[in-house]
């Protein structure tokens, strides 16, 4: 992982100075029980406990309702200087996403088709649900509160951005990504941003490269252990010790194929969950600090304006330069805060994955260790 300078805790400026922050209460807590394939859509199951009453409500929800409760938190709140914790991947829920993803992972050839296993679904949706209850400028939100508590989903508006669209945001991005700050905190943040961002998602994709070489392997295992089952059953005068044998060959393999499905499901679940949700989280510190740059525009096209105002004008354009000043400011404060919270919950997240996924990898490996040391016992204690 990249190391920071001493500048990123660094939250002093003066051009703002924010208050002290404030602790902010969640008004519920949230888990997803389990999620269930119905047709080509997945139910989550959310089951939700407002603060301070013991019985909470079960309710469920479809990935797009999820996704349309993103949409209205981030429409219909000011989110200039937030960082918007990031929505979820979308599951692979029909039969031809299914097998993309076992291609992906098995390799192009495989005729093996992954079983669905939605765990990874429903701690990617509890986990986004929880940084936006913990999050002060989503988390009281009525559109929440309907969303845990409801038993109908609201209803919700199909959700589509044309490719145009897209093209000009990122041409716009371009244009104004690269002007210089007037802040040296949040200009040092921005280059910063631009190249963890790479560097992490770089990093995820090569843990997931990593767990589908291993999966790979494993199913290799799988097959030879297969093959040599197969061979069990000769028959001749030596054909009891040597099927023997091979039973216990392929036990020995077969035990080294679950090892290793072990291994990559605790990396899935642990580092390369994190690995993947801070990959997606430096996107929105890009996108808030970006927001941030287009107010600092505005800002001084503002007092360009009032300064070439003529007297009739100069009414109008000193009202929008102070309109222009204040947005920054509160945006500027906003930022600098929600920075250095998204900064302190990364370093204690994955100092907290870190030691989790190691203790997994010795657990699992000692494990399959022990059952390949009893099938080698076996065999050397075999007369041949």
């Amino acid at each position: 992982m990249q190391r920071e300078d001493s500048s990123e805790y660094d939250v002093s400026s003066s051009d703002s100075s924010p208050g002290k922050d404030a602790i902010f209460t969640p008004l519920f807590t949230a888990t997803l029980s389990d999620a269930v394939k119905d047709g080509d859509t997945l139910q989550f199951t959310v089951m939700a406990t407002r603060a301070g009453e013991e019985n909470g409500t079960i309710v469920n929800r479809q990935f797009e309702d999820i996704e349309w409760l993103h949409h209205c938190l981030t429409t219909q709140n000011n989110v200039d200087g937030v960082i918007i914790p990031p929505l979820p991947t979308r599951p692979d829920v029909d039969a031809r996403s299914a097998e993309n993803k076992s291609k992906q992972q098995l390799g192009n050839d495989t005729k093996v088709l992954k079983p669905d296993d939605f765990n990874n679904d429903c701690q990617n949706v509890e986990g986004y649900l929880k940084m936006i209850l913990n999050h002060p400028a989503f988390g009281r939100d009525v559109a929440v509160e309907k969303f845990l508590c409801d038993t109908v989903a609201p209803v919700r508006s199909k959700l589509k951005k044309g490719l145009l669209s897209k093209f000009t945001d990122a041409v716009e991005e371009v244009r104004k990504g690269g002007h210089r700050d007037i802040d040296e905190f949040f200009q040092k943040k921005r280059e910063w941003a631009a190249e963890y961002s790479k560097i992490i998602k770089e990093t995820s994709t090569n843990f997931d490269k990593m767990v589908h070489a291993q999966l790979r392997l494993s199913c290799s295992y799988g097959n030879l252990a297969a093959e040599v089952t197969v061979a069990d059953g000769t028959s001749g005068p030596d054909s009891t010790k040597l099927n023997r044998i091979m039973y216990k060959f392929s036990h020995g393999l077969d035990n080294e194929r679950r090892g290793l499905e072990m291994i990559c499901n605790y990396g899935e679940i642990t580092l390369g969950h994190v690995l993947d949700l801070y990959s997606r989280y430096m996107e929105s510190v890009r996108s808030m600090l970006y927001r941030r740059t287009c107010l600092l525009l505005n800002y001084e096209e503002a007092n360009k304006n009032f300064e070439k105002a003529k007297v009739a004008k100069r009414q109008a354009a000193e009202e929008a330069k102070i309109e222009a000043e204040k947005k920054y400011e509160e945006c500027t404060d906003t930022a600098r805060i929600e920075l250095k919270s998204f900064l302190q919950q990364r370093i204690l997240a994955f100092g907290e994955i870190l030691t989790k996924f190691t203790e997994l990898q010795l657990k699992s490996s000692r494990e399959t260790y022990a059952l390949l040391h009893n099938s080698l016992t076996t065999v050397q204690q075999l007369e041949v």
